[in-house]
């Protein structure tokens, strides 16, 4: 805005058939640095307002085939062009053209013989309100797009609400109906296979709730590299097992094996235990949720130069390849072709692994063909 005011730089199209005055206007111009294109005709100035884009028109009003008039009118009734600022040239005294030069939205108008004071000065004027409106328009564009973000904010936010809310809703629905079925049932007839059966389910349950909580809570944080890192050597092998020894109960009911080849003597990385321990446990829940009965799921790890590449493979349905680039995301949900239902999950498991990798200064990314497993 100030270069605008101050001038230097700015671009004026000097539209008159005569010559002379073409040139005189195009010396008092240069000469205060102003930049200047020329035009002899309505038609060629036409052109170069597509090509050029000048900041502002010095336009004469008798010119031939296409008058100064007709010019100003079609550019200040089309809306890309119609802040473009347009001083008329007018002969000297001739009030009625400056009164219909006015009515066809010139912003200024100038009498023959050019004066350079005048010109100049009019320049100036016409440049400082061409600077004002664009800056209005730009604030405007920007508090236009700041509204259509905070619109898709706000369906953004309640869509999230429904897909957290029904996440949380299916382990509590199951605690409550395993402790129903326990209050329904009398002690003496519940042997104690079943009771130990019921109140696994209720852990199993109660431990995934507690990490769908523990996600939601410590995204943001680690978004916001807020979380610090308790960093010690970590036995995977350790972990692993910890994690898989806790889907055993999963394991053995849907007959999906669970391998361990995490080698015990693998050097122990600096990580933060819990955070690693807590990106194991999602992965594995999502390799039971999305792997069918029968299946396998392998944890393995191998050492990479400095780096230990962990991996944990599933013999699942496998994720649409339109989804994979985004499967990181947060709110990610996809529909299963191959078992044709909807999986309704937020998508705060994988992003949050995603961060806790990030956040070690590592990365996490995916192999998967549909129909063959994920790893």
């Amino acid at each position: 805005m100030s270069e605008m005011q101050g001038a230097p730089g700015a671009s004026v199209l000097v539209v008159d058939d005569d010559q002379r005055n073409v040139r005189l206007m195009e010396s008092i111009l240069r000469g205060s640095g102003y930049r200047v294109v020329k035009a002899y005709n309505g038609e060629e100035a036409l052109r170069l307002v597509e090509s050029d884009r000048p900041d502002l028109l010095v336009l004469d009003v008798m010119m031939p085939r296409m008058s100064g008039f007709e010019l100003c009118q079609r550019l200040k009734g089309r809306y890309e062009t119609r802040f473009l600022p347009i001083i008329m040239v007018t002969a000297l005294n001739a009030l009625e053209d400056k009164v219909q030069a006015l009515e066809y939205g010139a912003d200024d108008f100038l009498s023959k013989p050019i004066n350079k004071l005048e010109l100049l000065a009019k320049v100036r004027s016409v440049l400082r309100v061409k600077a004002l409106q664009d800056e209005v328009e730009r604030r405007k564009s920007e508090i236009e797009a700041a509204n259509q973000q905070l619109v898709r904010m706000q369906g953004f936010k309640e869509s999230m609400m429904q897909m957290v809310v029904h996440d949380l809703k299916n382990p509590l629905a199951s605690i409550m109906g395993n402790i129903q079925l326990i209050q329904m049932q009398s002690v003496e007839m519940m042997t104690p296979a079943r009771l130990a059966e019921l109140l696994q389910r209720t852990q199993e349950s109660a431990r995934q709730l507690m990490r769908m909580i523990l996600n939601i809570l410590q995204i943001g944080k680690l978004e916001e590299q807020k979380m610090p890192l308790r960093l010690e050597p970590v036995l995977l092998h350790a972990v692993v097992q910890e994690n898989a020894d806790e889907m055993m109960g999963l394991s053995a009911r849907d007959a999906i094996s669970l391998e361990n080849r995490v080698h015990p003597d693998l050097p122990a990385p600096r990580v933060d235990r819990e955070l690693v321990s807590r990106v194991i446990a999602n992965l594995l829940s999502n390799a039971f949720k999305h792997t069918p009965s029968g299946g396998r799921v392998v944890v393995d790890a191998q050492r990479d130069g400095d780096h230990i590449t962990l991996t944990i493979s599933d013999t699942g349905e496998g994720i649409p390849e339109d989804l994979q680039p985004r499967i990181f995301e947060k709110f990610v949900a996809g529909d299963s072709d191959s078992t044709k239902r909807l999986l309704h999950d937020s998508g705060l498991g994988l992003t949050f692994c995603r961060l806790a990798v990030d956040c070690h200064g590592g990365r996490i990314w995916l192999k998967s063909r549909p129909g063959e497993g994920t790893t």
